[in-house]
C-alpha cells in the first residue's frame, strides 16, 4: 500500500486559498527514476529487477520490462497461452489497485466505515497467479461487487439515470460508493478551470507510441510527459469517458465524481477480462514493437493509467532506458491538479482540504504524497 503522506513524501501538492478563492496550485515532485538503475546491466538482469524497484504495479512494470527488452531483441512475441496468461494478470493487479482506494480510501475520506476485511479477502484471491477457471470465477465475484455492493442503487432500476438529481438518488439509495459518490456531489460542482481541463490522453498501441516518440525518450519528457504538445490525463476517466455516466458527470462540472465512477466501471471492466480475457472487441492492457534496430517500446494500461517502457540495447547490453509512468501525466506542473486545484470558491480551508484530497484519490498518485494549503488574507 502507499506509505502514509508525510512532509518527506516524494510528491508535495501545494494549494492557496485567498478570501474564499483557490487562486493557485502547485506540484513539486522528487520521485526517483528507477530506469537509470537499469542501464548497463544485461535485459535478464533488468527484467527481473524492475519489479523489485517498484511497490506498486510490480506485476505492470516487470511485464513492460520483459516486453520492451523482447522487442528491442526482436524476440517472438507472447503466444496465445502466454497472452492470456499476461492479459488476466494485470486485470487482476489492476483490481486490486481499484479495490485499495475503493474500499478503503475513498469510504475513509466521508467518514465512512473501510470495508478492509472484504478487501483482504479479494486481495489474497487476486494475488494468486490466475487460472483460467478460477479467474473466470474471481471476475464474476469482482462483477457481482460492483453491482450488489458498490453501486446497488443503480441496478435496481430499468434505465439509467437522466438527471444529475436522478444520479444522486441512486447513488443515495444503495452501496457502499454510491454513498461516496453522493456525498461528493453534494460538494457542488467545481467552476471549470480557466485554461479548460486538461486533455484526456487517446487511447493508443505501442505501434503509435513508437511512430509519436521515435527514440529511446529523454528524462525531461519521462519526468514531464506531454502529448500533442500539452499535458494529459491518462487512467480510468480517459478510457471511460464515453459511458453516459461518465459524461453526465463531466458535463455538469463534477468532475472528480466522473473520475471515481469510471473507476468502479474501469474495476468491472477488471472482472469482464478476468472472465473473457483479449475479446475481440476489446483492446488488449500490453503490447509492445521494436522502434528501430536494437530498441523496443511496451505499453501496458495500468489501474493508473499508461505506463510506457523503452529500452535501447547495445552488444547485450542496457545503453538507455526510459520509464513513463501514470503519475508523471496526471500530476505534471500543468496537469489536471494544478488545473483544478485552483479556481475556484471554498467555504472554508477544511472543506478546501477535502475537495483537493478526493481530487487526489481521484487522479490516484503511485506514490506517497502530502497536501500543503496555504490560508492567505488577500489573494
Amino acid at each position: 500500500m502507499m506509505p502514509h503522506t508525510t512532509t518527506d513524501s516524494p510528491l508535495q501538492l501545494h494549494a492557496r486559498l485567498a478570501n474564499g478563492h483557490m487562486v493557485d496550485a502547485r506540484v513539486a515532485s522528487a520521485r526517483p527514476h528507477a530506469a537509470q538503475l537499469l542501464i548497463g546491466r544485461s535485459p535478464a538482469e533488468a527484467v527481473a529487477m524492475v519489479p523489485r524497484l517498484f511497490a506498486l504495479c510490480s506485476h505492470a512494470q516487470g511485464t513492460a520490462a520483459r516486453l520492451a527488452c523482447d522487442a528491442a531483441l526482436g524476440a517472438a512475441a507472447p503466444d496465445a497461452v502466454e497472452a492470456l496468461a499476461i492479459e488476466r494478470q494485470l486485470a487482476a493487479e489492476a483490481a486490486q489497485e481499484h479495490l485499495w482506494r475503493l474500499l478503503l480510501d475513498w469510504p475513509a475520506l466521508f467518514g465512512i466505515e473501510a470495508r478492509r476485511n472484504r478487501y483482504a479477502e479479494l486481495h489474497r484471491r487476486l494475488s494468486r497467479p490466475q487460472e483460467a477457471d478460477a479467474a473466470y470465477t474471481l471476475g464474476g465475484d469482482l462483477l457481482d461487487l460492483v453491482a450488489r455492493e458498490l453501486l446497488a442503487g443503480f441496478f435496481r432500476h430499468n434505465r439509467e439515470p437522466r438527471t444529475l438529481a436522478e444520479f444522486v438518488d441512486r447513488a443515495d439509495s444503495g452501496g457502499d460508493l454510491g454513498s461516496v459518490l453522493a456525498r461528493m456531489i453534494k460538494l457542488g460542482a467545481a467552476e471549470p478551470p480557466a485554461t479548460g481541463p486538461t486533455p484526456l490522453l487517446p487511447l493508443r498501441d505501442a505501434r503509435a507510441w513508437a511512430k509519436t516518440l521515435g527514440d529511446v525518450p529523454d528524462l525531461a519528457f519521462c519526468r514531464t510527459p506531454s502529448f500533442d504538445g500539452m499535458a494529459a490525463e491518462t487512467g480510468p476517466l480517459a478510457r471511460h469517458q464515453s459511458s453516459p455516466l461518465v459524461a453526465m458527470l463531466v458535463q455538469r462540472g463534477h468532475r472528480i465524481s466522473a473520475r471515481l465512477m469510471a473507476k468502479v466501471i474501469d474495476l468491472a471492466d477488471c472482472g469482464s477480462r478476468l472472465r473473457s480475457p483479449l475479446a475481440p472487441e476489446v483492446p488488449a492492457l500490453a503490447d509492445a514493437c521494436p522502434i528501430a534496430p536494437g530498441c523496443g517500446l511496451a505499453r501496458v494500461e495500468t489501474a493508473r493509467g499508461l505506463l510506457l517502457h523503452v529500452v535501447r540495447i547495445e552488444a547485450g547490453t542496457i545503453s538507455d532506458y526510459a520509464i513513463c509512468a501514470p503519475t508523471e501525466w496526471n500530476f505534471h506542473p500543468t496537469g489536471s491538479f494544478v488545473r483544478e486545484g485552483m479556481g475556484w470558491t471554498c467555504a472554508d480551508a477544511d472543506t478546501a482540504r477535502l475537495r483537493l484530497h478526493a481530487l487526489i484519490l481521484a487522479l490516484d498518485p503511485c506514490v506517497g504524497w502530502a497536501l500543503h494549503v496555504e490560508e492567505a488574507d488577500h489573494a
